[in-house]
């Protein structure tokens, strides 16, 4: 087996040979890499800076969108309420109406019936009294 002989000059030698290979890797390849790297988390930052921006933009529009439409389900209530009112007004204004024209169309009925009931009455009454006559008239024959 060899001897492995270790010298100063070789080992100064080494570490110069390490130093130069360690600056050039660093130069030529670490660097660019650093570069890219450095440049794609730039490049990720703003994109988290947009979209945080656009998260905040979208959660103030959904808050937006909310309130807008809770509004809308107060003035809809709002309508439906004035709407119900008007109905109901209406309703009474017809139904009274209605109860109007029933009682004097009942009035008219009722008056008829009672001139109709004198007009049968009177027609019966002098019905008998013709047969009454009638009947005198053969008793005394």
């Amino acid at each position: 087996m060899t001897e492995l002989i270790i010298t100063w000059q070789g080992l100064l030698f080494e570490a110069a040979a390490f130093l130069i290979f360690t600056y050039l890797l660093n130069l030529f390849l670490f660097k660019p890499i650093r570069d890219i790297l450095k440049k794609r988390s730039e490049i990720i930052g703003s994109r988290n800076k947009n979209q945080k921006y656009f998260e905040d933009l979208t959660d103030r529009l959904n808050q937006d969108a909310e309130e807008e439409k809770k509004k809308l389900k107060i003035e809809i209530n709002r309508v439906k309420e004035t709407c119900r009112k008007d109905g109901l007004t209406e309703a009474g204004i017809i139904i009274s109406s209605a109860k109007k024209d029933a009682y004097l169309k009942l009035n008219g009925i009722i008056k008829n019936f009672g001139e109709e009931k004198k007009a049968i009455a009177d027609y019966y009454k002098s019905r008998s009294e013709e047969l009454a006559n009638s009947i005198y008239k053969k008793i005394l024959e």
